[in-house]
């Protein structure tokens, strides 16, 4: 509820009833799928002893950051992409973006805690130490910072020629960049406190990862991923393992390193929060939902050109990457993405990336027994079973 006050108090409600593209009367029509996972999510939630989905809203809700926050509803009927990043975060939290904390917590609890845990005297009612709840904290705050600035629109004048749209645009940048920064920031100065240099380096090869994604492949003039020849399943784990398995793999790994667990555990966390962190990327981002969700992604929407589905599709059809790159001519936005997905739709494409979702899906859970029996175990079991439906 403070959460929420603080929201309407910064215009974020109304904000985001202005970028909203769900309708009351389509909310019928939610599957039993996304409400086994919210409630998969919620149930957690309540082990752990408190939401976790508003550990970055809070941190933006701050009094010093006011100002920026307030710019946010100059922004709207902009269309700039901060107006669908800050609407998730108000109010579709226990969708997809602000679960990674969650994890965090529910390994945490799930793996205990070695005698030989320095920070023993600080654990709390939900079972985890203070600086395993900072960790969590920091792992939500650099996933959204990184989804922040995933936003920022190249605005110069060859792409956006009228001046009055591309001064608003500039707003947006410009409130992306500080959002962003002031998330890491915080990040970071959370991660100095945890004062342990194992943390410090596994958290910051994490955000390096982030920014190596980026520069991974080929893109258009608004950075949007291009297809190649070379495409491939190993070449688009190589990069989502950076972009989407590094920061929880890490997150994972380092809070059974402040737990004071030995070497080999925390290598078995590492690839435990790098398959949940894989399966996400398949299930929730851009890769299947716009093959499966034809109520929010109706065929001819924009999708990602480098997702799975696409790269199953093109690697039975490499000279079809030439024409494609033709018709784009470095824009997305002059490309027939209803042809291309009626061609994905009609093969075995998309039933090829739900069994990929089924093999990091099962590589996690098959991982869960090595951290104990527990209900935060059962509750990770139930996280990972909700992604794979």
């Amino acid at each position: 509820m403070e959460c929420e006050a603080c929201c309407k108090s910064y215009g974020l409600m109304t904000l985001s009833s202005h970028v909203s593209t769900t309708t009351s009367s389509s909310n019928w029509s939610v599957s039993v799928k996304t409400h086994d996972w919210n409630r998969a999510v919620s149930d957690a939630e309540k082990l752990v002893g408190h939401p976790t989905t508003f550990f970055s809203l809070k941190c933006l809700l701050s009094e010093e950051f006011t100002s920026v926050a307030m710019n946010l509803r100059r922004l709207v009927g902009t269309d700039h992409p901060i107006l669908k990043t800050a609407k998730r975060l108000v109010y579709h939290g226990r969708t997809n973006m602000q679960t990674r904390g969650l994890v965090v917590l529910l390994l945490s609890k799930a793996a205990g805690h070695t005698p030989t845990c320095k920070d023993l005297n600080s654990i709390n009612e939900s079972g985890v130490t203070a600086r395993q709840q900072t960790l969590a904290e920091i792992t939500e705050m650099i996933h959204t910072a990184h989804l922040i600035h995933k936003g920022i629109l190249n605005l110069s004048p060859t792409v956006v020629p009228e001046e009055n749209t591309r001064e608003d645009l500039q707003l947006g940048n410009k409130v992306s960049i500080l959002s962003g920064d002031y998330l890491l920031a915080n990040a970071c100065k959370g991660l100095a406190n945890l004062r342990n240099c194992k943390v410090v380096d596994l958290i910051s090869k994490a955000i390096a990862d982030f920014m190596q994604a980026e520069f991974l492949g080929e893109h258009d003039k608004q950075g949007n991923a291009l297809p190649v020849r070379e495409m491939s399943l190993s070449t688009w784990e190589e990069k989502n393992i950076l972009c989407a398995g590094s920061l929880l793999a890490n997150s994972c790994k380092s809070t059974l390193e402040l737990a004071g667990f030995d070497e080999q555990l925390q290598a078995k966390a590492f690839e435990f929060g790098k398959n949940v962190g894989l399966a996400w990327q398949v299930k929730f981002y851009s890769d299947l939902q716009p093959f499966v969700d034809h109520l929010n992604y109706p065929a001819g929407n924009k999708f990602d050109l480098t997702s799975i589905p696409v790269i199953f599709h093109l690697e039975k059809n490499q000279m079809k990457v030439d024409s494609l790159r033709q018709e784009i001519d470095n824009d997305v936005s002059n490309f027939d993405f209803k042809s291309l997905h009626e061609s994905i739709m009609a093969d075995d494409n998309v039933r090829r990336s739900k069994n990929l979702l089924q093999h990091y899906s099962q590589q996690a859970e098959d991982l869960l027994p090595l951290f104990g029996s527990s209900a935060a175990s059962k509750a990770l079991f139930n996280i990972i079973n909700s992604i794979r439906e």
